[in-house]
């Protein structure tokens, strides 16, 4: 999970509607919403703003901040179908309906990351844009089974967040171990590698 830097909100979230920025808007509406219909019967729908969903005005925006990249396992080249928007904070979570679209609460994932993460939530689990996150602080990566593994030199607390981060987003499956080997050989055999080009990035930083 590599750090990046999140940008300011969209203006298209901020603008004050009823004295109130819009996502604070839209995630009281859900809210009600969603505490008005039975579970089964509610499914979340972004909301329609200037003739097209939210989620498709935040896409460049979240990607922008990744460079295409999903923000979990910085898997590239994001295919269609893995551009969708992970909200950190479950939206099925009563506790934060109303984050349902804080711009702080949304990442760029891809599929894999999506189905593993799904409604899972966890206090321990890691933010790749925390203000006190770095890989190097929380992670080491076996280059022999490709794996990343929790730094033990960490503190135990640490340790504790990286294990539930790689267990809640399955980052050690074998298809993302495959694929890392395959970047990290393909990567060495480049002579002028460019790092955005590169899935997995925190490889070779």
């Amino acid at each position: 999970m590599r750090r990046f830097y999140r940008s300011e909100a969209p203006e298209i979230l901020t603008v004050i509607k009823d004295g109130k920025p819009l996502w604070q808007v839209y995630g009281e509406e859900y809210a009600q919403k969603r505490l008005a219909k039975a579970k089964p019967l509610f499914k979340f729908q972004w909301p329609q703003v200037k003739g097209k969903t939210l989620n498709q005005h935040l896409l460049p925006d979240l990607k922008a901040m990744t460079d295409d990249h999903c923000s979990y396992c910085d898997g590239f080249p994001l295919k269609r179908g893995d551009d969708t928007i992970d909200h950190f904070h479950p939206k099925t979570n009563p506790a934060f309906y109303e984050e349902v679209c804080k711009w702080e609460n949304l990442y760029i994932a891809c599929k894999h990351c999506q189905e593993a993460k799904d409604d899972d939530f966890e206090e321990k689990l890691l933010r790749p844009d925390g203000a006190d996150y770095q890989y190097n602080r929380y992670f080491v990566y076996d280059y022999i089974q490709h794996k990343i593994l929790p730094n033990p030199l960490a503190s135990f607390l640490e340790r504790e967040s990286a294990e539930k981060t790689i267990e809640i987003l399955d980052l050690n499956h074998i298809s993302l171990c495959i694929s890392r080997r395959h970047s990290f050989q393909r990567h060495d055999k480049d002579d002028n590698p460019v790092l955005s080009d590169y899935d997995f990035r925190f490889m070779f930083e």
